[in-house]
């Protein structure tokens, strides 16, 4: 049984703000996957990635007193981990890696034929590409909807963009990525 705190981030940040290390951990492990694929997609590199998202992870623990005005801990944990990636770039020089596959689409096989095996290996490999010939600010949009599950709302809000073009981008996503199954098949 998964435990959430949507409805109860004040409790959350008041824990946490109590030094609550069980609360503190949970909060860790509710965002720190959602976090790694944000950093991962600014830096394309996992180590930096980690070390990015930890360093925000470090900050909350040694500032928690602070955590009083916070609203909305998702969109600060956000927008902290983007702007940490962001600092992370400029202070150094991060090499040209090539970008991590981060959308693996989990197919789950009817049988062990090899056969199916393969031909669920190769749908996987095309959707890849179809996602990966996206527009990059569009790309950025459509996994942060489908694979880190934000709202419309939380994303513009993250990406500074209205509401309007969220979804245009979504939109666009879906249309693209259609067309080119479709053309491919």
């Amino acid at each position: 049984m998964k435990v959430t705190y949507k409805n109860q981030d004040n409790d959350l940040i008041s824990n946490i703000i109590q030094g609550d290390e069980k609360a503190f951990r949970l909060l860790f492990d509710m965002y720190y996957q959602k976090l790694f694929h944000l950093a991962i997609y600014y830096l394309s590199s996992k180590e930096s990635a980690e070390e990015v998202v930890s360093d925000v992870f470090y900050t909350i623990w040694n500032r928690r007193e602070t955590l009083h005005g916070i609203d909305n801990i998702e969109s600060y944990l956000y927008t902290s981990v983007k702007n940490q990636s962001l600092h992370y770039i400029r202070r150094s020089n991060v090499p040209d890696c090539s970008p991590l596959d981060l959308y693996h689409i989990e197919l789950i096989a009817d049988n062990n034929n090899p056969e199916s095996t393969l031909l669920d290996q190769e749908q996987r490999e095309l959707l890849q590409k179809a996602i990966n010939s996206l527009p990059e600010k569009c790309r950025e949009v459509f996994r942060l909807f489908l694979s880190d599950r934000l709202k419309q709302k939380e994303i513009a809000t993250l990406l500074e963009i209205s509401q309007k073009t969220v979804e245009a981008h979504i939109a666009t996503a879906y249309k693209k990525i259609y067309a080119y199954l479709k053309k491919t098949y």
